[in-house]
């Protein structure tokens, strides 16, 4: 029996300009919307910057079912795929695929080779996995040399069936995919994406699935593909800051979720050549892809299992996500490590001076005040820039002999600093984390 397919995503702001001016830090120097991507702009968020002293996913290709790809979109035409098997605009099925032209992709609604975007949901999810770095425009994929192969799966409208998603498996493992982003989510498992989940896993892919917005257990509820037991699924949750807390709206679950990846205020590419933020299990999911693209990058003779294995070994655990998923938040860097131990590192990871920084900031305030924030190091002469970020959001930049900034904070509860020391190159020296809380008024 075929199922419908949902996606629930929401979109927090409005369409950002690929021009907007702010300050580039030297890791993606000339990419201007980078400062606004938490995740990737704070090293310590997944551990980016780590993981692209060794690779930016060159020669890795990844699946996006979702709904189409804006193809010419400048952030993300250079790494389009190209299917070596078709002769574009020659009318015949060159491949054998069943499908006409299928030069860039497949349409799995009617077999064809339209995989435009009606909807942005999947330009944006691209994005996240491969928007071209360091080209003078807009944002940073996290593997951003890696090749798309979009497959279109979603309607203008976000649903699909889960015949759609099964089609759409095959065709994405058969075009040679062996990493799967699937943003999508329904509650009926049937027996054609179970029995494609299994024919992509017995060809060594991984499916990055979605774990759902629902604000629910997924193992009490379960929500699929990501509630599958099969091994070929690597099931997401959303985090909504560099602390790891969890997006209020995603599902957890003990056996069925395998780990946390930012997925709030997630800045991408959109529809129209143009950028935006948006929230949900979909944002997160891409980062993961992302990951195993660039640990398949670099280590291109490792199963995808043990590049999953990796990942899953270096989450950053904590006692509250330990209670609601099977492992922690995403640490890409500390895999990176992992994937590659035994084999020459580019770059000495230990290279950095022994730098010590320590942060100093009351630890309760009230709503609506001013919370100043002081900063004292030791052995980090090496200090060009101070990155003081708030939540997960970079909310400053200052020089190497500042040693203070203060900010107004209304928002009631617990909150993060986290400064991190920058050295002329871009690589961090230093860093340290301080929490307080928000006092409301009575």
């Amino acid at each position: 029996m075929d199922a419908r397919l949902t996606v629930f995503w929401r979109t927090l702001l409005v369409t950002l300009a690929a021009t907007v001016a702010t300050p580039a830090l030297a890791c993606a120097a000339s990419d201007p919307l980078l400062p606004d991507q938490w995740a990737l702009a704070d090293p310590g968020v997944i551990g980016a910057a780590e993981a692209w002293t060794q690779t930016d996913g060159a020669g890795a290709l990844v699946a996006i079912l979702d709904t189409g790809l804006q193809l010419d979109h400048p952030d993300l035409a250079a790494n389009l795929w190209t299917n070596p098997g078709e002769i574009p605009g020659n009318r015949i099925d060159d491949d054998g695929s069943g499908i006409i032209d299928d030069v860039h992709g497949a349409n799995m609604f009617d077999f064809s080779n339209d995989v435009r975007d009606d909807n942005g949901h999947g330009t944006h999810v691209a994005g996240i996995v491969a928007a071209r770095q360091n080209n003078g425009i807009g944002v940073s994929g996290l593997a951003p040399a890696a090749r798309i192969l979009p497959v279109k799966v979603l309607d203008s409208g976000m649903s699909g069936t889960t015949d759609t998603l099964a089609f759409g498996i095959r065709y994405a493992v058969d075009r040679g995919a062996r990493i799967l982003n699937v943003s999508v989510n329904t509650d009926v498992a049937t027996d054609a994406v179970t029995a494609a989940v299994r024919y992509a896993g017995e060809r060594g892919a991984i499916i990055v699935a979605s774990a759902g917005n629902n604000g629910r257990n997924i193992d009490l509820r379960p929500s699929y593909p990501a509630s599958l037991p099969d091994p070929a699924v690597f099931s997401v949750a959303a985090q909504s800051d560099g602390e790891g807390l969890l997006w209020n709206l995603s599902n957890t679950g003990l056996e069925s979720v395998d780990l946390a990846a930012p997925g709030v205020r997630i800045v991408a590419t959109a529809t129209n050549s143009s950028y935006q933020s948006r929230t949900g299990t979909s944002a997160a999911a891409p980062f993961v892809a992302a990951s195993l693209a660039l640990l398949s990058s670099a280590a291109p003779d490792l199963p995808m299992s043990t590049l999953r294995d990796a990942i899953s070994a270096t989450t950053r655990r904590s006692d509250l996500l330990s209670s609601l998923l099977g492992g922690g938040r995403l640490d890409v860097g500390a895999a990176m490590h992992r994937a590659l131990a035994g084999r020459p590192w580019k770059t000495s990871a230990a290279a950095h001076s022994a730098a010590a920084l320590k942060l100093s900031s009351r630890s309760r305030s009230r709503a609506g005040s001013r919370v100043a924030l002081r900063w004292t190091a030791t052995d980090a002469g090496a200090v060009a820039t101070w990155r003081v970020s708030l939540d997960g959001r970079v909310v400053a930049r200052v020089s190497g002999d500042r040693t203070r900034f203060s900010r107004r904070v209304s928002r009631g509860g617990r909150h993060a600093w986290r400064v991190v020391g920058m050295n002329t190159a871009g690589e961090k020296v230093v860093s340290a984390r301080r929490s307080f809380t928000i006092i409301r008024r009575r």
